[in-house]
């Protein structure tokens, strides 16, 4: 058997920034333990395999999602780059300029819009409204995960938080760029965490930014997937925009817009576009995009 797959780079409007994505096209030709065993042989943060969809109909298709340690029901980049596989194979009724495609996961249906902005088709998902998890009090506990002082982390005067908008995602704010860079995640740390909140995935972010158009720069580690670190992560971006719209870091309008820069430190710079309505003071609708670029194709054979 031969197995067609594409590379694409997400959320970047340049090859090899952003996050990468090894996409499967024939997904319904590979069973749910080889696609498992491929995740693992690719090595990249995310590899997806294009299903039917469950319903019929225009625009519409199944997407099954696996990091190199296990399947996820929801991932951002991978819905993205889909989408923009989609388009780039000619499998979309509309011309890809505008309109929406509906995509079938096991967390549910997933939305991405698509425009041009200044010549970059950007990419668009709409995630799901946020659900408030609760906030983490060992702060004692992240700081060490990450090789900081506590006090990086408290001298913010903000929560490590645990918020969902389609995976559940823990927030933890740090109070400059440098401290940023000083990061070095313990995997044994990262464990005890997990033992509390059943996962140590961490998504870091701080105010201070190295590009002056960008609102917040972010880290996001997922050693308990396999990701050491990850240089651009949507469904992350989604919850951390409720999180900045809860504790007021951004002005507050009917809609908002914030740009995330992420994957500096990987040499892979990425570029987040989120958008949200603001209703009763909390973040709505918001979607979570970004440029795809692709970098290559290939094929395996299967024995």
């Amino acid at each position: 058997m031969n197995l067609d797959y594409l590379i694409i780079d997400v959320f970047t409007s340049e090859p090899f920034g952003g996050s990468r994505l090894n996409l499967f096209i024939q997904g319904d030709l590979v069973p749910a333990e080889l696609m498992q065993k491929l995740a693992l042989e690719m090595g990249c943060g995310e590899t997806a395999f294009i299903i039917p969809a469950r319903k019929e109909g225009p625009d519409r298709a199944g997407l099954r999602v696996f990091t190199p340690a296990a399947e996820i029901p929801f991932a951002g980049h991978s819905v993205l780059g889909a989408t923009f596989a989609m388009d780039h194979l000619g499998k979309r009724e509309t011309d890809g300029t505008s309109g929406s495609f509906i995509w079938e996961l096991e967390a549910g249906h997933y939305f991405v819009h698509t425009r041009d902005d200044e010549g970059v088709r950007i990419y668009s998902l709409l995630q799901d409204n946020p659900d408030y998890l609760g906030q983490y009090f060992h702060r004692r506990k992240v700081a060490s995960t990450l090789g900081l002082a506590e006090e990086e982390i408290a001298i913010t005067g903000l929560p490590c938080e645990v918020i969902s908008t389609g995976l559940p995602i823990h927030i933890v704010p740090v109070d400059s760029l440098e401290t940023m860079e000083r990061i070095n995640l313990r995997r044994r740390d990262a464990d005890a965490i997990a033992a509390d909140l059943g996962f140590g995935d961490l998504f870091v972010f701080t105010c201070e930014t190295a590009l002056e158009e960008s609102t917040v720069h972010c880290r996001m580690f997922a050693p308990h997937f396999g990701i050491p670190e990850d240089p651009a992560s949507g469904s992350a971006t989604g919850a951390l925009v409720a999180y900045l719209v809860k504790h007021r870091l951004v002005k507050l309008a009917p809609k908002i817009t914030i740009i995330s820069e992420q994957g500096l430190e990987m040499g892979r710079p990425s570029k987040i576009i989120a958008e949200a309505e603001i209703v009763d003071g909390k973040a709505r609708n918001i979607t979570v995009g970004g440029g795809c670029v692709l970098v290559g194709t290939g094929t395996i054979t299967i024995p």
